[in-house]
């Protein structure tokens, strides 16, 4: 229970930052070339990761919402803005399984490593992170990273081979004719790279383009992983598709890669296939 209790912490804390693009000092919208020139040092602090996460770190976390934002625990999504000059809408907080793997980090990528993550998290979301020392940061960011480290995938039909003949159809349209596998490949199901797939805005208020404001990266997000998907709704940047038949549906008429023309079936296939992984 107490194992469970902090990874649910420690999960809320570190990528919390990644869904407020709350990283330092930078515009949450803006895809830096070089982010750890922007008001941070210049470059992670180092210390000996230790064996476990150390209790007083979980509990130094800040709970409130910052500058007006909020959170929807209904969606698992963080309101925006959350600082001035930020934008308006929500965003999802995406799961941790294989964190140390999915470079570069934040839906708008805006953090090329672990370690920068985790001190913009300490910066912005713990008591006092912004006027500590860094030997105290450096602490914190090894005991972060190490603990992060840690978060493999749970085992699941898709690593045992165990598919369903559904399932297996899945898996080939995945491949095949749903387009998936060009963003979604590899052990953790992505390129790591930014792409605008033309997800749904939440309201016709919501002002949030990824990762920059401008130019050709403008509405585009980071791709995440895909493991243990069938329990991570909702989906996209901004928790606007809530069950994984909705994504499926999304992508074969709406998205930057319709109409893929699937028929109810290949639906009800690839959406057994994703609840496999």
């Amino acid at each position: 229970m107490k194992l469970a209790s902090a990874i649910l912490l420690v999960s809320v804390l570190a990528l919390l930052v990644s869904a407020c693009g709350l990283i330092g000092g930078g515009d949450s919208n803006s895809l830096n070339p070089n982010p750890q020139t922007v008001g941070k040092p210049s470059s992670v602090p180092t210390a000996t990761p230790p064996a476990t996460l150390p209790e007083p770190l979980l509990l130094g976390a800040a709970t409130d919402p910052i500058g007006g934002g909020g959170t929807n625990p209904d969606l698992g999504t963080i309101v925006h803005p959350q600082k001035e000059g930020d934008f308006t809408g929500p965003r999802d907080v995406p799961s941790l399984w294989g964190a140390a793997d999915t470079a570069p980090y934040g839906w708008a990528g805006q953090e090329p490593s672990l370690g920068r993550f985790a001190v913009g998290t300490i910066e912005s979301h713990f008591k006092g992170g912004d006027k500590q020392s860094t030997a105290k940061t450096a602490g914190q960011v090894a005991a972060l990273v190490a603990y992060l480290d840690t978060l493999k995938p749970p085992v699941s039909a898709f690593d045992q081979g165990t598919l369903s003949a559904s399932a297996r159809r899945g898996e080939d349209l995945f491949q095949g004719k749903g387009g998936c596998i060009g963003c979604h490949s590899g052990p953790l199901l992505t390129d790591n790279a930014l792409h605008d797939t033309l997800v749904p805005k939440v309201s016709d208020g919501d002002t949030d383009t990824g990762a920059a404001t401008s130019g050709p990266l403008r509405g585009s997000f980071n791709t995440p992983q895909m493991r243990d998907l069938r329990n991570t709704a909702p989906y996209m940047h901004n928790g606007s598709l809530k069950t994984l038949r909705d994504v499926v549906e999304f992508y074969d008429q709406r998205s930057s890669i319709a109409p893929l023309r699937l028929t109810d079936q290949e639906i009800a296939d690839l959406v057994a296939y994703l609840q496999t992984l």
